[in-house]
């Protein structure tokens, strides 16, 4: 199972935040130094973490190489974090796959998971929540859109040919955008969020291990290649804080 997200255009809206230069107009005059020599000063740059650079470098637009890297969890993280980690076995089957075609601000970032059973998935997506230092191994605030919570849980009988997945909660989201509970369309929350993720989808796909009879969600597109493609608007999506589960019924290969 994968669970990636495109960060590309939000990626080079907020670079162009940056270049633009928002004046800080937060300090009143009592937040002034009564030194005015203080405020020619320059502290230094913090470095930047290695993982932002990577992805700043993949999606300049004059970068001619095509990025596609799987970097397994346990290699990349740091020590710091691998001290917090209870399962190791699980986390060692967990990889970050960063994409971004060449000469392109695109940028598509996700957790890969492979699981011998479902019992296994089910254990290393609750087990996501507890890696205190994901937003170290995942940068651009990987971590909290990565939750238990917002990645496709199922079940499935290969035999009698279904697999049911359950309605998937995106209401976390919410706070880890900053959001309150009751955001609306009309508040400066949402209006935020329209402009960063205003054409934004998320899309399910899935391979089907038979030809696919029926599935249970009215707008899913079904493929001649044995796919099931299910794709929401994100807006609407954080709007009713969920997405409902479907089934899919296909006819098992022989």
């Amino acid at each position: 199972m994968e669970a990636s997200f495109d960060l590309g255009e939000m990626m080079s809206m907020m670079k162009g935040f940056q270049d633009m230069g928002v004046p800080d107009d937060t300090l009143n005059d009592d937040d002034m130094p009564e030194d005015t020599s203080l405020m020619n000063e320059t502290e230094p740059e913090a470095p930047k973490d290695p993982m932002q650079l990577i992805m700043e470098r993949v999606t300049d637009p004059n970068y001619a190489l095509e990025f596609d890297t799987l970097m397994h969890l346990d290699k990349i993280m740091p020590d710091s974090v691998k001290a917090t980690i209870k399962r190791m076995d699980l986390v060692r089957k967990m990889a970050l796959h960063m994409k971004s075609p060449a000469n392109s601000a695109d940028l598509t970032m996700g957790i890969v998971m492979n699981y011998d059973n479902l019992e296994q998935l089910h254990e290393m997506i609750n087990h996501l929540d507890s890696i205190g230092g994901s937003e170290s191994v995942m940068p651009g605030g990987m971590s909290g859109g990565m939750g238990k919570g917002t990645i496709t849980v199922y079940e499935a009988n290969l035999k009698d040919g279904w697999i049911k997945f359950d309605s998937t909660d995106y209401s976390a989201f919410n706070q880890e955008m900053g959001m309150m509970g009751d955001s609306t369309s009309g508040s400066e929350d949402m209006g935020m969020m329209e402009m960063m993720f205003g054409s934004s989808k998320i899309r399910t796909i899935v391979h089907v291990p038979g030809e696919v009879i029926s599935c249970t969600n009215k707008d899913a597109v079904i493929t001649k290649d044995e796919r099931v493609i299910i794709e929401y608007d994100f807006l609407d999506v954080i709007r009713k804080g969920k997405v409902e589960g479907f089934t899919i019924k296909f006819k098992p290969k022989k």
